[in-house]
Formats: structure tokens, sequence, C-alpha cells
């Protein structure tokens, strides 16, 4: 698959500068009030909005096109757990309870049928994505659309040894739950368990695998099973190859602030992991063009913020 190269990066330093909004009008201030009350209707922090089943499961992960599992204490996002409770509410520790039995179920379900991805992608955070959202995520990746990426990347020391053995065992032995495949990469036993996590991680955040299913191969009873990301999504390549990197960050970042209302870039850039001056020059042409605003402040807020025109 053939993608264009991101366009160079401008100085650090206009990250930071102010841009006055176009006709020289004041920056927008909103309150906070006005924020939380837009992301409780699009996060469905609302018993009127609360999803009660896996098809509203599917629809609420189609709407917002991207969200997590479960909070973040150190990023805002949208939450499958607080869509399905209808409110912002703790994890509870009992295990009985109905909508944590729900979330569990759900995030196992969809990802099973081919309905969406699951996997650690956002912060390394259990992430739910769309699948009209996925070749977006791909476009920005590493990858190049071949399932044989990989050995570019390990020759270049971008991938470790044990995600190399993980990846490899993944291609010759197919889909399989982690107790087989810990075998197959030579990963076995306790004293290689946080080796093999890691190798897990680094090959979800690098979309080259993808959990596919659920299998009861352990001890516990209960274990992913992965495969190779490309053969679960094998038009992946041709749907990613077709959109510019420029045009991903883009729409990325508008489904982002649809969701949240408001984000600084420093919490964009951390959140995609992406550069904060590229995403800096880009947000100001997108905020020029009125797709976004840029500069808007909130009442009490330190800094300034990225908005969506639908807060506004």
């Amino acid at each position: 698959m053939k993608r264009s190269k991101p366009a160079p990066l401008q100085e650090e330093a206009r990250a930071h500068r102010n841009v006055q909004p176009r006709s020289g009008r004041r920056k927008a201030e909103i309150t906070p009030e006005k924020v939380m009350k837009y992301r409780d209707r699009r996060y469905r922090r609302r018993q009127g909005l609360r999803v009660h089943s896996s098809r509203q499961a599917l629809e609420f992960v189609n709407d917002v096109g991207f969200c997590w599992l479960f909070p973040a204490k150190d990023a805002e996002m949208p939450t499958l757990w607080e869509a399905i409770c209808g409110e912002s509410r703790p994890i509870p520790i009992a295990h009985d309870d109905q909508a944590l039995g729900h979330a569990w179920d759900w995030k196992d379900e969809l990802p099973s049928r081919g309905l969406i991805f699951y996997g650690k992608l956002l912060r390394a955070k259990p992430t739910l994505v769309s699948l009209e959202l996925l070749p977006h995520f791909y476009a920005l990746s590493s990858n190049y659309g071949d399932i044989e990426d990989y050995l570019i990347e390990y020759q270049e020391g971008r991938l470790s040894e044990e995600a190399r053995r993980v990846y490899e065992a993944l291609l010759k032995h197919g889909a399989m739950p982690t107790s087989h495949l810990r075998r197959h990469a030579g990963l076995e036993g306790q004293s290689s368990a946080l080796r093999f996590d890691r190798a897990i991680r680094e090959l979800q955040l690098g979309l080259k695998i993808v959990k596919t299913g659920i299998s009861d191969a352990n001890s516990w009873g209960y274990c992913y099973v992965y495969d190779v990301l490309l053969r679960r999504f094998p038009d992946l390549p041709e749907r990613a190859g077709a959109i510019h990197s420029n045009e991903a960050m883009r729409i990325l970042l508008h489904t982002l602030l649809r969701n949240v209302g408001v984000a600084s870039e420093k919490h964009v850039a951390r959140l995609f992991a992406w550069e904060l001056g590229r995403l800096a020059e880009l947000s100001e042409r997108w905020a020029q063009s009125e797709e976004i605003a840029r500069g808007v402040r909130v009442a009490g807020w330190p800094g300034e913020y990225l908005a969506s025109p639908e807060l506004l």
C-alpha cells in the first residue's frame, strides 16, 4: 500500500502561539456547565439515552467513532461503561453488577462478530473503534499494508524480539488463545509473563494484531483470542491507502471534538501520539476555514482549547 508521507513539521513554537479568529472577532469563551452538558449528551450519561443491548452498544460505538471501555483519570473520552450506566459512575468491585456484566459481555461479543475493532490502542487503553474509522487509524500507523511489514520494523529496531515472536506465531499457526500463543512464541512461564504482555500491547498499538474472540483455554477459564489484523480485516490496506495522512488526522480530530466538545492541543497530541507542531499547523488551517474553533476559552479552566462548532 502506497501512502503519502506527512508534511514537514513546523517549529515547535508554532504550537503555542495565539491565532486570532477570522474577521478579528474576540476569542470565544464558554462555561464549564455548557461543556459538561454537551458531554453528558454525547456520552449518553443520561438515563433516557443509556445503552440497553449489544445492538445499542454497537450503535453507540458507531456514533462516537471510538471510545474507551472505562474512563481514565487523566484523559477525556466517551466510554462504553458510562453509556451503559447512563451516568458517571465508579466501577464496582462486585462482579455480579449487571451494568459491569453488560460491559464485559458486549466488549467481547462485538469484536468477536467482527463488528468493531477492540484492542489497546489510544494511550494503550482498551479502545473500541468503529469499522468506518479504523482505516483512518491505520493510515496514520507505520504499516504499509503488507502482512510481513513487521520484518522491516524489526530489522530497524522498532519492533521488539518478543513482539516478533508473537506475531510470527500467529502468522504460522493462525488465531489462537493467549495460553497457546505464549507456548508457540516461547514465552511460557511466570518469568516471561511481563515480556509477553508488553509484546501484545506493542503489537496492538502498532495495529498488527487484534482480539477476535474469547476462549476458556487457560487456568482461569477466560482469555482472549488474537489474530493478525490484516487477516481479520483484509480490505483494510486498500481502504486506508486512499486516505492522506492529513485527512486521517482531520477526521479523527473532528470526531474527537464532536464527542468531547473542547480539548487542548496537548491533550489531542498525547491521545493520538501526534507531533504537537504538526497538529498546531493543521488545526490553524482548519480553524481558518471554520471547520473547528481554535483559541476557545472555558471560564475557570486554564489555557485555550480546540472546539467543535456543534458546541459553540
